[in-house]
C-alpha cells in the first residue's frame, strides 16, 4: 500500500503530463498544483492511503482553519512572518483552502479508482467550504480614462527633461544630464556615456524629477489591461514578437492559450492602444532595453519580465493619483482597482461597443466558459435599462390619453387627467371651481 506522498507525487506528474485529466497542465497550473500539494504532503505525507479516514480529513480542515486564524492574529499584531526563502507568510483564505480540499478529494478519488481504497474519505458535506462571493468592481469609462491619465503622468516625461535642458546653464553638468534624459537614457547609461560618478548623475536626476530615468511604461500597462482585457499573467509573459502593429488584418497580439483550438488567441488592438504601445517600445529603445522578438514587452529594470506584484503596485499608485484628482473635482474616488478590475472593465466596454456580441468578446478575453461574460452582460443590461422606466411612463401616458380621449375631445380645454387629480388631493389643491367641488360624505 503506497503512502500518500508516493501516490500523490505520481498523481501530480500524471496530471501535469495529461495522463490523468483532459489535457496537460499549463505552467501556471503546474505551479498552483505544486503549491497545493505542498500543504497536503506536510499533513498527510507519511500516512498510507488506507489510513486516511474522513476524521483525518476533517482534522486537516480544522488544522488549516486554526492555523489561518493564528497567522491573521499575529500579522494584525504587527508580526513580520517570513519563510526560509524570505517570502512573506500569509494566512490561507477560504478560497485557497477549498483548492486544497478539492485536490485532496481528487487524489483520493483516483486512489479509489485504482483499487487502493474502497471509499473516498475527502468527500462529504462536512468537508465543504462556503466562499463568500467577492465584490467585483468595474470601472465606468470616465473612471478608466482618469486612471489612464494618472498612469501616463507618472511616467517620466521627455518634454520635462527637454525643458530642464533648455533652462539649465549652458555647458553645465546639469544640462548634460538633462539632455541625456530628454533622449530617454537611463541613469546607468548616463553614467557610462558622460563618465560621471553615479552619485552626481543621481543628484541631478533627482533635482530635475524624482522619477527621472525610471521609465516602466505605466501608461502602456494600463492601456493594455483596460483596452484588451488580457490577464495580468498574460501581460507579464507578453513578448514584443507577439505584436503585429498596423498589419494587413489590423493590429493585434497573439497570446498562447490552451483553451483555443489553435493554441493561440489573437487579441485585436484599438488605434489608441497601438499608439500607446508604439510610444512605449520607442521609450524602451531609447532606454537601452532589448526590443527584439523574444524581449518582454514590459520589462523590469533588469530587462526581465515584470512580476505580477509589480503590476499591482503600479495600478495602486495610479489609482491614488486618480482618486486625488477626482476628489479635487468633487467626484467620488475610483472603486478598488486590480488587474482583474480592468479585465472586467474591458469586457463591459467591448460588449457595448460591439452590440453585445458575447461570442466575439469571449474570443478576445479567452473565455471558454461564458459565466463571467454573461455576469458583466447582466450588469450592463441593468445600466442600459435605466431608460426603461421613462419608456414605461411614456407608454402608460399614451394609454391614459387613449382611455380618456373622448373626455378630452368633448372639452378641449380639459387637460387634467386623473393622475393630476391625485396630485391635487395630495397637495391639498384642486383645479375645480369651489362651487362644483364635492364634499366628502
Amino acid at each position: 500500500m503506497p503512502t500518500f506522498h508516493k501516490y500523490a507525487s505520481y498523481w501530480l506528474q500524471a496530471r501535469m503530463e495529461g495522463v490523468l485529466g483532459g489535457r496537460p497542465l499549463s505552467p501556471s497550473s503546474c505551479k498552483d498544483y505544486r503549491w497545493r500539494l505542498g500543504h497536503l504532503l506536510a499533513f498527510f505525507g507519511h500516512y498510507r492511503l488506507d489510513q486516511i479516514s474522513s476524521e483525518l480529513c476533517l482534522a486537516f480542515k480544522a488544522h488549516k482553519l486554526r492555523e489561518s486564524r493564528e497567522l491573521a492574529q499575529a500579522i494584525a499584531a504587527g508580526a513580520d512572518l517570513r519563510d526560509e526563502r524570505g517570502r512573506r507568510i500569509r494566512p490561507v483564505g477560504a478560497s485557497s483552502l477549498k483548492k486544497l480540499l478539492d485536490m485532496l478529494a481528487a487524489i483520493m478519488q483516483d486512489a479509489l479508482e485504482d483499487g487502493y481504497i474502497t471509499v473516498n474519505p475527502a468527500r462529504g458535506r462536512r468537508m465543504r467550504i462556503d466562499i463568500p462571493k467577492p465584490r467585483r468592481s468595474v470601472l465606468e469609462r470616465d473612471e478608466l480614462i482618469a486612471l489612464e491619465d494618472a498612469a501616463s503622468d507618472q511616467d517620466p516625461s521627455l518634454a520635462t527633461y527637454a525643458r530642464a535642458y533648455r533652462n539649465a546653464p549652458a555647458d553645465s553638468t546639469q544640462a548634460a544630464v538633462a539632455r541625456a534624459l530628454s533622449h530617454g537614457m537611463r541613469p546607468t547609461q548616463i553614467v557610462q556615456a558622460l563618465g560621471l560618478p553615479k552619485a552626481t548623475v543621481g543628484y541631478h536626476c533627482a533635482k530635475i524629477d524624482h522619477l527621472a530615468g525610471n521609465y516602466v511604461g505605466r501608461k502602456a500597462i494600463v492601456h493594455t489591461l483596460g483596452r484588451s482585457g488580457i490577464r495580468v499573467s498574460e501581460l507579464c509573459d507578453l513578448k514584443i514578437g507577439q505584436l503585429t502593429l498596423n498589419g494587413v488584418e489590423g493590429s493585434r497580439f497573439e497570446i498562447p492559450d490552451a483553451k483555443t483550438d489553435a493554441g493561440i488567441r489573437a487579441v485585436e488592438m484599438t488605434d489608441q492602444h497601438v499608439e500607446a504601445i508604439t510610444e512605449h517600445i520607442d521609450r524602451l529603445q531609447r532606454a537601452g532595453f532589448d526590443t527584439g522578438p523574444q524581449a518582454p514587452l514590459f520589462p523590469n529594470r533588469r530587462g526581465r519580465k515584470m512580476s505580477r506584484q509589480r503590476v499591482w503596485e503600479l495600478l495602486v499608485a495610479a489609482k491614488e493619483l486618480a482618486d486625488e484628482r477626482m476628489r479635487s473635482r468633487g467626484l467620488p474616488p475610483l472603486p478598488t482597482v486590480t488587474p482583474h478590475t480592468l479585465r472586467r472593465t474591458y469586457i463591459s466596454i467591448a460588449l457595448l461597443a460591439n452590440n453585445f456580441d458575447i461570442k466575439w468578446v469571449m474570443s478576445q478575453v479567452g473565455h471558454a466558459d461564458s459565466t463571467m461574460t454573461l455576469d458583466i452582460y447582466a450588469q450592463l443590461q441593468q445600466r442600459v435599462n435605466r431608460t426603461h422606466g421613462a419608456e414605461i411612463d411614456r407608454l402608460m401616458q399614451e394609454a391614459r390619453t387613449h382611455l380618456y380621449r373622448d373626455d378630452n375631445d368633448a372639452d378641449p380645454s380639459a387637460k387634467t387627467y386623473p393622475a393630476a387629480v391625485l396630485d391635487e388631493v395630495l397637495d391639498g389643491t384642486s383645479n375645480e371651481p369651489p362651487a362644483t367641488r364635492k364634499e366628502p360624505p
